[in-house]
């Protein structure tokens, strides 16, 4: 078995992309609401399957896993990064965009397209998808930045740009050129636009299959608040709110029913929240694990699974002890750690990235002081 310490050089790309901080709500409000996440295992169990690294690399880290179990993510030797695919068990570097210095993949559909970001020679990163054996960029974008998170079943690709740094961020949709992939036709999510509509702004964190977004949108009246994007033919913008009087909120994931999870911030504080797909896109506040009153929710997938983290902060001060991975299941919390099989002794689980429709998770998990990309199967 190949094993290379995770060193600060080689783990800095993860910082790049690995984004992302009271209940007290009525509990028979709260477990009506809780009731409408679809039916799960009362207490699931994992067992690891550590992901192989490329020939000659150091380290991996996984963003993705599809509901057929492939992954992506990107491989690292020294300062070299480069997108990489797992299928059957098998590593698969991508490669880089023409005089490019770092490939990062982001996202597979069903077909095995893959999008993700790269430079070009600048370290700006750019948007590309896979063209036959190579990667292309399909969106020059010059001077400005983007990022790919997104592709559907019919190779829409989601994800978010700045032109430069006199403009603002803004998530967009960009349908692929069937006859040449280093086409696109980009089209721009909208955003509140409040008082100040120059200065407003918005971002799509995470797309489902249909292409419901979910984010954030930032203006002078609201501040920062959590956001929705319908899939309609005008991707009418949602805004989110916040739970209970809260002070401002972000929405990091959705799943392929419109449900959305996120985090909400009442004062010096975080706690997890999701919104469900009704009318009224309702709040509602997820428990903490024992003894903990500060989280995120980051992921969610179409049985209602929900993964993030808890910790304990300092009540009044931005204080904020170690976290936990947590998996909320029918509205408990579970400690992710907890879950695993007796066949996954000796493995921690440090960061989940990306869970699909069958429950299937990609990590960053350490053994013997070993960082390394896994799958977390349920039993």
């Amino acid at each position: 078995m190949h094993t290379t310490t995770f060193t600060s050089s080689s783990i800095s790309f993860v910082l790049r992309t690995v984004h992302r901080h009271r209940l007290e709500r009525c509990a028979i409000t709260a477990a009506v609401a809780l009731a409408a996440l679809p039916a799960a295992f009362a207490q699931p169990s994992y067992f690891v399957t550590e992901l192989p690294i490329p020939a000659g690399y150091e380290s991996s880290v996984p963003y993705q896993i599809n509901d057929q179990g492939f992954v992506v993510g990107a491989s690292t030797r020294g300062s070299d990064q480069v997108a990489t695919v797992w299928k059957a068990g098998t590593a698969r570097l991508l490669g880089k965009l023409k005089d490019g210095t770092y490939s990062i993949a982001n996202a597979i559909n069903a077909s095995g397209i893959i999008a993700g970001e790269g430079d070009d020679g600048d370290g700006r990163p750019l948007g590309w998808v896979t063209s036959g054996s190579q990667i292309v960029n399909f969106f020059s974008n010059n001077g400005g930045n983007t990022r790919p998170i997104s592709i559907n079943e019919a190779g829409v690709i989601g994800g978010y740009y700045i032109k430069g740094f006199s403009s603002t961020w803004r998530g967009a949709i960009w349908k692929i050129d069937a006859k040449d992939a280093r086409k696109s036709t980009k089209t721009d999510l909208p955003i509140l636009p409040g008082n100040d509509p120059l200065n407003a702004s918005a971002i799509s964190f995470a797309f489902n299959k249909s292409l419901e977004a979910a984010g954030w949108a930032s203006n002078s009246q609201i501040g920062q608040h959590a956001a929705f994007w319908k899939n309609d033919a005008a991707h009418t913008i949602v805004d989110l709110g916040v739970y209970d009087a809260d002070w401002s909120s972000v929405a990091n994931s959705l799943n392929d029913l419109g449900q959305v999870v996120g985090e909400s911030h009442p004062p010096f504080g975080s706690r997890p929240v999701v919104w469900q797909n009704d009318a009224a896109h309702t709040a509602v506040a997820l428990p903490f694990l024992p003894g903990d009153n500060y989280g995120s929710a980051q992921l969610i997938n179409s049985s209602g699974t929900i993964i993030g983290w808890s910790a304990v902060s300092e009540p009044g001060t931005w204080n904020v002890g170690p976290s936990r991975q947590v998996m909320w299941s029918g509205g408990v919390a579970y400690e992710l750690q907890s879950l695993l099989a007796s066949s996954a002794a000796g493995w921690t689980i440090n960061n989940v990235m990306s869970i699909n429709n069958l429950g299937q998770m990609v990590a960053l998990a350490t053994r013997s002081g070993v960082m390394r990309a896994v799958v977390l199967s349920p039993l």
